[in-house]
């Protein structure tokens, strides 16, 4: 048996330093626990206790979807303005107050107008977290995040095994009680929010000089934390808003492109192993599990040598070379044997796995070494904008190709992610010359 101190100890490393950083890993905790609840049963609670057809899930899902693309900037660049800390505490209670009317869902108006509301504040709410973690993390910021995505998968785990309760006493007073349980999930992130410190805005009322004002508390806190001037600025001006930024634009969109790979695990493979190997259902499960224990374990370590420019941009290739690699071995698995089947599909998503915790340590390098310091909030809104084309193409790019041509979409798709983390590799440092530091 193990020691128990060395347990605790291997426990403790996965976790970041006692004080803010740690309560905020905290809050990713509660937060993915509550989120991994209602995402397992979402749809069955809707369609069969709401009573709404599952085409009008779907479109509803989209419609809150694209409202929550528009709203991502303006919500990133009101915590710019006044604090991210504090506009993201008013966004999870508006989540607990969502979730909590959820039960109460009997028309599809009232699903879409719930839904987008919660897609807005989830997507929304996505830069106000980054920008608060910049803040009071300062330079370890890439290596904070990649802590809070291990504790946030360990959250995910556990709701989805709390779902799984659910799911076998099959009543509605067990599905409603998973959907108050994350009700209350936000309830309790937003007390434990305000237990953090307050960083101080840092956009536009941030002007004047130090000490004076709202610029001087601004340019105290990025002191504090270690952080330095805007990262473009033209002749002492004011920095170029996200949405006239091409450089930072393209990387958003070629990032978000990549991510498209989150569909192999979870809807492109589930329909591959079921439908075109004699690998068993239970394998789906199987290799969710495995990833998601991967990822608790490795994104910390995966996040080394990431904190730089050129040092993610090397990430970034390396799991597009990672992807190529499991959509080789995923599209070997068709006429294999059962036993064969499951071990390659197991290797097949550890590569994945592998390929996802690069991409996500440098996509968040990215996001925050090529946007002004003092426009966190809004050049992260535009960077989460990006990311949600997973929700839009994802699905229906891999379906298509691995349904439709078999193991020549297997090749496409690997090919396809190679050549876009090719591309944003080239984007990022075309976007890096634009940094003072480069100039």
């Amino acid at each position: 048996m193990p020691d128990s101190a060395a347990v605790a100890a291997r426990a403790r490393a996965l976790l970041p330093p006692a004080g803010p950083l740690r309560r905020y890993a905290f809050v990713s905790l509660v937060d993915a626990t509550g989120t991994g609840m209602f995402l397992t049963v979402s749809v069955l609670f809707f369609t069969r206790f709401a009573g709404l057809a599952a085409g009008s899930v779907a479109l509803g899902l989209s419609l809150a979807g694209l409202v929550a693309m528009i709203g991502a900037v303006p919500l990133g660049s009101l915590g710019d303005r006044f604090g991210h800390r504090r506009v993201w505490v008013l966004v999870t209670v508006v989540q607990a107050v969502v979730y909590a009317a959820y039960p109460f869902v009997r028309t599809f108006g009232e699903f879409v107008t719930l839904a987008a509301v919660a897609a807005l504040a989830e997507v929304g709410g996505s830069p106000l977290r980054a920008g608060y973690l910049s803040r009071i993390a300062g330079p370890q910021r890439v290596r904070a995040r990649a802590y809070n995505q291990a504790v946030s998968s360990a959250g995910w785990a556990l709701g989805a095994l709390a779902a799984g309760v659910a799911l076998g006493v099959g009543s509605r007073a067990a599905y409603v009680s998973l959907v108050l349980a994350d009700a209350a999930s936000f309830a309790i992130a937003a007390v434990i929010l305000l237990t953090l410190p307050a960083a101080p805005p840092a956009g536009p009322l941030a002007a004047g000089p130090a000490g004076d004002g709202p610029a001087g508390d601004t340019a105290a806190g990025d002191a504090a934390a270690g952080l330095g001037p805007s990262s473009r600025q033209a002749g002492g001006g004011r920095p170029r808003p996200v949405l006239r930024d091409p450089r930072y634009l393209t990387v958003c969109v070629l990032n978000g492109l990549l991510m498209t790979y989150g569909a192999i695990l979870t809807v492109g493979l589930p329909l591959w192993i079921t439908r075109r190997t004699h690998a068993p259902a239970w394998t789906v499960a199987g290799t969710f599990l495995a990833s998601t224990l991967l990822v608790v374990t490795l994104q910390v370590r995966a996040s080394r040598g990431t904190d730089s420019v050129p040092g993610a941009a090397r990430a970034v290739r390396r799991s597009g070379a990672l992807l190529l690699a499991a959509c080789l071995v995923l599209a070997s698995t068709r006429a294999l044997p059962v036993p064969a089947a499951i071990i390659v599909l197991g290797a097949g998503s550890v590569l994945l796995t592998l390929g996802e915790v690069l991409q996500q340590a440098g996509g968040w390098s990215l996001s925050y070494g090529l946007a002004p310091e003092d426009r966190q909030g809004e050049y992260l809104g535009a960077f989460a904008m990006g990311t949600r084309i997973y929700d839009s193409l994802g699905p229906v790019l891999v379906t298509s190709l691995i349904l439709g041509l078999g193991q020549l979409g297997w090749a496409v798709l690997g090919l396809l992610y190679a050549g876009l983390a090719l591309g944003l590799s080239a984007a990022a440092h075309w976007a890096s010359r634009a940094l003072p530091s480069s100039t």
